[in-house]
């Protein structure tokens, strides 16, 4: 493993003592000096090639300043911040000065080691695709549509639907990728069984220099043909991510892809009230049961206090079975909109694709609940009307359905 050069940036005596300790374990991380202020840090990165600052906020000089000086002056250096509180002010002055992260003090060895190895991996990476823009193809200009799925009720489906909604699209050809802003309690990476290497707060963490390139280092591939932003694994790491970065990571998305699918929290949140506002479709998700109906009519009603077009809020009915003493007509009556969509309630072949963490159209592409996704990805794709299907295309499905009945 290669070194990394380390300066530490501390005028105190205790902090510089305990952090030289952490770092004395450690054989790829070399510290090749010491500053007591912001001007003796610049002096010794004029002498030495360094691959991270670590710089304590309250240093003679100004941390936060001399950030912003090595980040204009010595830009192949990663800065990573020491303070004593975590507010979101201070995280606010660290994103404007361009350092990297944040580290409080008293810090784990383990903290300390790993923000100096992934300041480090970061800082290659940007250099790696700055260094392949000139033989890029120009970016087309494309306007990806934004298809946010929500619903203030937890449990009716909300990941499933956007799981398997993204790769339905992308069966039919689509570029999909699959956001996950449910900021809390994010389980899309869970759902298509992949390990989230990089996550929604590294990209924040680029949110000055976040372009297509870079967004497109940050998204993890799937066999199905989508990508996926992801939610962190934990909900703090998130704490300071706020509407404008989410914002301009759904614009950038945008540019890349035809179809941008958002898999949103169960409540109104601030940070992701971007995906309420940019949504070509807001997908509000149902289930035949009263508690679910109501929560949702009340939301509802929100969105029209909002003054959220009608025309783009369209409600999904999941879990839909026969057998239910609520039927389709009665939740159009009960929340007085059309559905756009009718998914079936498939309870065993939803556990079973969920446990293993492959999507449901792949799993068991021929199932009535695949269909109803194939329906949906080919009404947004406009080739089906919304008032019904034409003959041939009825014509169709009752083929696909004597198929599948044969083959069980």
């Amino acid at each position: 493993m290669e070194n990394i050069k380390v300066l530490l940036v501390e005028d105190d005596m205790e902090k510089k003592e305990v952090i030289e300790e952490n770092l004395s374990y450690v054989e790829y991380i070399n510290l090749i000096g010491e500053a007591d202020s912001a001007e003796e840090a610049l002096e010794a990165l004029e002498e030495h090639s360094v691959d991270v600052a670590l710089v304590d906020a309250y240093i003679s000089g100004d941390g936060y300043q001399l950030a912003e000086k090595i980040n204009a002056n010595f830009p192949e250096t990663s800065v990573i911040i020491i303070e004593e509180e975590l507010r979101e002010e201070t995280m606010h002055k660290a994103l404007f000065s361009g350092a990297r992260d944040v580290l409080l003090f008293p810090v784990t060895p383990a903290r300390l080691v790993d923000a100096i190895y992934r300041s480090h991996q970061m800082e290659k990476k940007k250099k790696s695709l700055q260094k392949a823009k000139p033989s890029r193809v120009k970016k087309s200009k494309r306007q990806g549509q934004i298809l946010t799925v929500f619903s203030t009720k937890g449990g009716v489906g909300k990941t499933f639907i956007s799981t398997n909604l993204a790769v339905a699209l992308s069966q039919r050809g689509a570029k999909v990728v699959l956001v996950d802003l449910d900021l809390d309690f994010g389980n899309s990476a869970l759902s298509l069984n992949t390990i989230a290497r990089y996550t929604i707060s590294d990209v924040v963490n680029e949110i000055r220099n976040l372009d297509q390139d870079l967004m497109e280092s940050y998204l993890i591939p799937h066999r199905s043909g989508i990508k996926l932003l992801a939610a962190d694994a934990q909900p703090q790491m998130t704490e300071f991510i706020n509407a404008e970065h989410v914002e301009t990571i759904l614009k950038v998305l945008q540019g890349l892809f035809d179809y941008v699918i958002v898999d949103m929290p169960a409540r109104f949140h601030d940070p992701v009230n971007p995906a309420f506002q940019l949504a070509d479709y807001l997908f509000m998700v149902t289930t035949p049961e009263v508690a679910t109906l109501r929560n949702v009519k009340s939301c509802l009603n929100t969105f029209n206090v909002l003054k959220y077009s009608r025309a783009k809020i369209k409600v999904l009915l999941n879990k839909a079975d026969s057998r239910d003493d609520i039927k389709p007509k009665d939740v159009e009556a009960t929340l007085n909109h059309d559905l756009y969509g009718v998914l079936p309630a498939e309870y065993r072949l939803a556990s079973s694709s969920l446990n293993q963490g492959i999507p449901v159209v792949i799993l068991y592409p021929r199932a009535r609940i695949s269909r109803g996704f194939l329906d949906l990805a080919r009404l947004i794709g406009g080739q089906e009307k919304q008032q019904g299907r034409s003959k041939v295309e009825a014509a169709v499905a009752a083929e696909e359905s004597k198929i599948y009945r044969e083959a069980k």
